[in-house]
């Protein structure tokens, strides 16, 4: 596998560069501190991946990003400052696979980030690219500027809400998107964990508000878990949803060592299995790993409804697949009929709890 490395930063480059050539899976490494020179070297050359900074002088990330979905694709994984955040998730939407921050100076950050890159280019090799090819285009406009018309949030029965539980990471940000757009707002308790490091969770939020007609928030802990409203676990953290009286709350636990994927679908659908039983559906998209498996297993067992993403719609099939292999009763959906599915799953969920 080749990889070309654009950052201006001659530290960053350099961390960048000596991570990829410790990965067995990397055969060369080419570096470049400007998008005028990475578009050359693609002209020229083929590369399996990139990696791009999206504070570059001259031609910005973004604008090389654009270039290359329209004129070479090949998977981009942006490494952005945190003051890069919406640019970053901008990114994600027009195309990029995964964005991770820069890299830290002390020893155990820097550790961190370089599994963190490890894994994405793992991930490279279970790759549709085609799937993310369409992704970007389905998704990659911004909507326009007086906003998009707010569908009639729907309620979906009488009696205590149901819930809906999403799971998702390597192309998720499109994903949700897609989803939330074409599901109408219900009366339903509704979590989100996408895999992305801090601050990008808090843009999330704001980007998918903007592009859907729900409201959609950064989890906090101990907020009622109100219905209507997209609950996004925030980065670097997990989200639990819990009971408290009468009330659904949010339950934001800090990362800890004893779980590999963060936010943790796994440990959100297991949290909500036992909070809402049958009156539970569990979401899960496109994503490398294995995130979210168990906590399918614990929705299923409580009587809950287990839906995953079809692998030809997926740009990363591994969380689908994991969660299907784990329920074999799960039901499969392309992402453009999953939110017809989950619309029609939540209203049999509240009518079993009413």
């Amino acid at each position: 596998m080749r990889v070309l490395v654009v950052e201006d930063s001659a530290y960053q480059r350099l961390r960048i560069v000596e991570a990829l050539r410790a990965s067995s899976a990397i055969t060369e490494v080419d570096a470049v501190g400007s998008g005028e020179e990475a578009i050359r070297r693609l002209l020229t050359t083929d590369y399996a991946l990139v990696t791009l900074d999206l504070g570059l002088p001259g031609m910005d990330g973004n604008a090389v990003l654009r270039w290359i979905m329209a004129n070479r694709p090949v998977p981009v994984v942006v490494i952005s400052a945190d003051q890069e955040e919406r640019s970053a998730l901008a990114a994600l939407e027009a195309g990029a696979l995964e964005v991770i921050a820069k890299a830290g100076s002390q020893p155990e950050s820097l550790a961190r980030w370089k599994r963190r890159l490890a894994e994405v280019v793992d991930g490279v090799r279970q790759l549709s690219i085609e799937s993310l090819v369409r992704r970007s285009i389905r998704s990659g406009a911004p909507p326009s500027s007086g906003g998009i018309p707010r569908p009639r949030r729907v309620p979906v029965a009488l009696g205590v809400p149901p819930a809906l539980v999403v799971a998702a990471s390597t192309g998720g940000p499109p994903a949700l998107r897609e989803l939330f757009a074409g599901l109408p707002p219900q009366e339903a308790v509704v979590g989100v964990a996408q895999h992305m490091p801090p601050p990008f969770t808090r843009s999330l939020a704001h980007r998918l508000a903007s592009g859907t007609g729900w409201d959609v928030r950064e989890a906090i802990h101990g907020a009622e878990a109100t219905p209507g409203v997209v609950w996004i676990a925030p980065g670097g953290a997990h989200l639990e949803l819990s009971h408290a009286g009468e009330r659904a709350v949010l339950v934001v636990r800090p990362h800890g060592g004893s779980v590999r994927w963060c936010p943790s679908a796994d440990l959100l659908f297991t949290s909500a299995a036992a909070a809402f039983g049958r009156r539970v559906v569990g979401v899960v998209l496109t994503g490398m790993g294995d995130d979210g498996a168990e906590g399918c297993r614990s929705i299923a067992l409580a009587g809950g409804t287990v839906l995953c993403e079809s692998a030809e719609s997926a740009v990363i099939s591994g969380m689908p697949d994991a969660a299907a292999r784990a329920v074999p009763a799960a039901r499969r959906f392309p992402l453009s009929r999953l939110a017809s599915e989950v619309e029609r799953r939540l209203g049999e969920a509240a009518g079993a709890a009413a």
